[in-house]
């Protein structure tokens, strides 16, 4: 990664040479594996971590099962709300050791995962790690046997994701905002629309709708991911009548309510985000979604929105 354009931001920096003190990326990232936890994972979607198991005492049962989840430091976005910014945002993972791996590192993570029993193994923000796990999955795919996850937030270059087909079962991408002024106050995202659906147009290409094995989890397909955001129910209109007219009614999405103020949308200027959605807001986007007559799907319960159900990293 020399001249890196692996993003909608296409820095062209050397991040292969970074050695601390040239230049980097928006991103803030060098040319190496850097992995800031794992841990089996239980609140994905269903079909892809399963429902938690309790035993008698009520404590979760964590031996078996849940979605492999890898969480790759740093990210290519900015995001004020972010719930996982300890290990995304620069400011933040930079104060504190990170883990390089080698490819056989992060094959042992993944095994130590498979041997729990999770589903699938589930990188999270990889976007900036591309060029690397192509490179990793075209070694060591075949020896995984679950489905690999590709958990991202959505911008990305439909040319980057043609590298990895074949090598990814499962997509699961945010699409995030479709008006961009949004995009960018918020997350500091660029004709964020404009990529994240060429994007997703890529992913859909690729693996198509989702398939569900007969033990109910996902073996392949494209499952959309939108987060709604206080105040922002007409532009969560518009993404889902985009998807709607772009893929039909068998399009998979999940609409999340699970906002809650975290990050720098705790104390931003931003006056909608310091608060959750309302019964309102959460009734008028579930009616939309209906009434659009999308034939599967999943509408998170306004209840999901918890810290609880954020790792703890």
């Amino acid at each position: 990664m020399q001249n890196c354009k692996i993003c909608p931001f296409e820095c062209g920096v050397d991040r292969a040479g970074f050695d601390g003190i040239a230049k980097i990326g928006v991103c803030g990232l060098p040319s190496k594996l850097l992995v800031s936890h794992y841990q089996q994972h239980f609140f994905e979607e269903p079909m892809i971590s399963g429902n938690n198991d309790f035993c008698d005492s009520g404590s979760l049962v964590t031996r078996r099962g849940g979605s492999g989840a890898i969480f790759f430091t740093g990210c290519n976005g900015q995001c004020v709300f972010c719930q996982n910014y300890e290990i995304s945002q620069k400011e933040m993972w930079s104060k504190r050791p990170l883990k390089e791996l080698s490819e056989e590192g992060l094959f042992d993570i993944c095994r130590e995962l498979i041997d729990k029993g999770v589903h699938n193994i589930n990188f999270v923000s990889p976007t900036p790690y591309t060029t690397l796990l192509c490179d990793f999955l075209k070694k060591y795919k075949a020896r995984l046997g679950v489905p690999v996850v590709w958990n991202s937030n959505g911008y990305e270059k439909a040319s980057t994701l043609r590298e990895l087909s074949g090598l990814v079962d499962v997509y699961l991408p945010d699409l995030k905002y479709f008006d961009d002024s949004i995009a960018v106050e918020f997350s500091k995202m660029p004709k964020y629309f404009a990529w994240a659906s060429e994007a997703v147009r890529e992913m859909v290409s690729q693996v198509g709708e989702p398939k569900i094995g007969e033990d109910g989890f996902i073996q392949s397909g494209v499952v959309i991911r939108h987060l709604v955001l206080p105040g922002c129910v007409e532009d969560s209109k518009k993404i889902l009548k985009w998807i709607m007219d772009e893929f039909g009614k068998d399009a998979y999405v999940a609409l999340m309510a699970q906002y809650y103020p975290t990050y720098r949308a705790k104390n931003c200027s931003f006056g909608q985000l310091k608060r959750r959605l309302t019964a309102d807001e959460y009734d008028e986007i579930g009616d939309y979604f209906l009434s659009l007559g999308f034939e599967d799907g999943l509408m998170q319960e306004l209840s999901s929105a918890k810290e609880e159900y954020t790792p703890k990293f």
